[in-house]
């Protein structure tokens, strides 16, 4: 029993060891193992927490853009409210229309003329005052007349209309507000009153949508102002106009100028004459004094000289001594024959 036991502990260290042995060695295999994907893990745990701090740092932004603009619309519908309580005063809208002419006038490119008056006070003959919001001049004496107007309270209404009937009401509404302003200016008979006008005035729209909602309702608007001599115009519509209008004011100033030209020609021309005359009566006068001149040296050699000559020998002789070479003018240099001529 004891040999049997002790070679059973034996048998069974020995299995122990050769297990021991054998786990390690799995263990080791197992690790190489799990190895790459433990590598593969800690790496995808590494994105993930990047990830998540990323995330985490976008939402923060989103939320702070969220509040802006949460914020700016806030002061945007103050803003608003408070533009759409301004712009039902009358004063408010003319200052609005006015401001937008002059912005079309500045993009046209008339700044540079002094042509567009605003505000210009025109009494007809019988005595009543008339006030359009702007004139513009125009080449030849004439001009046109423009009138403002800002129809905007049934317009509005109409945006702000939730329902589709309500907005249709609205924008009927807005329709026959603006038919009425052609029929106000074609009562005030701008072409009639005014001297040097155009046959027709032009009503101006500071916002186009202002027409297109119109027309929705009224299709016929313009065939119906221009029948009343009256030409709606938009933003658009007015610079373009005005660019025709600049190019007018161009052309004439360029016939201005060419009328200036050609007297300032006829002016250098006359001069020129007048140069050349006294130039020609210069080389005639050079050509009598180098007459003279040879006149005189001829009378001197045989005259003066001579006796001066017999002087001398007869002992009168002063300190100086006569010239030894006196020779006249050259012909061949300032006589009429050589001297270049002036053609005509």
């Amino acid at each position: 029993s004891k040999q049997f036991l002790n070679l059973a502990k034996a048998s069974l260290a020995s299995e122990n060891q050769t297990a021991a042995s054998e786990l390690d060695k799995r263990r080791t295999a197992i690790e190489q193992m799990i190895q790459p994907l433990k590598s593969t893990l800690d790496n995808y745990q590494k994105q993930l927490n990047d990830t998540e701090q990323n995330r985490h740092r976008s939402y923060e932004r989103v939320e702070n853009e969220l509040k802006r603009v949460i914020e700016t619309n806030q002061s945007l519908s103050v803003e608003t409210s408070a533009l759409k309580k301004a712009l039902t005063k009358p004063n408010v809208r003319g200052r609005w229309g006015e401001l937008q002419l002059k912005n079309c006038i500045e993009l046209a490119g008339m700044s540079e003329y002094a042509d567009v008056t605003f505000q210009d006070h025109q009494t007809n003959e019988d005595g009543q005052t008339l006030i359009p919001d702007m004139t513009v001049k125009m080449p030849g004496g004439r001009m046109i007349v423009v009138d403002a107007k800002t129809p905007i309270d049934a317009f509005m209404s109409s945006l702000e209309s939730s329902e589709d009937q309500e907005r249709h009401v609205e924008i009927l509404k807005h329709g026959k507000h603006v038919r009425e302003h052609v029929k106000k200016l074609s009562n005030k008979k701008y072409a009639e009153n005014l001297n040097a006008s155009a046959d027709f005035i032009l009503m101006f729209l500071p916002n186009e949508s202002f027409l297109y909602a119109a027309l929705e309702t009224q299709p016929d608007l313009m065939e119906f102002a221009i029948e009343r001599k009256v030409l709606i115009a938009t933003p658009p519509t007015l610079v373009g106009l005005l660019k025709v209008i600049r190019l007018g004011w161009n052309e004439e100033k360029l016939a201005e100028n060419a009328e200036l030209i050609s007297q300032v020609g006829s002016e250098l021309h006359k001069r020129i004459v007048d140069f050349s005359e006294s130039f020609v009566a210069m080389g005639t006068a050079l050509d009598k004094a180098k007459a003279e001149y040879n006149t005189s040296f001829m009378r001197l050699k045989s005259r003066v000289l001579v006796q001066a000559k017999k002087l001398e020998k007869l002992g009168a002789k002063s300190k100086k001594d006569l010239p030894s070479k006196a020779t006249p003018a050259p012909d061949d240099e300032l006589s009429a024959k050589n001297r270049p001529q002036i053609d005509a």
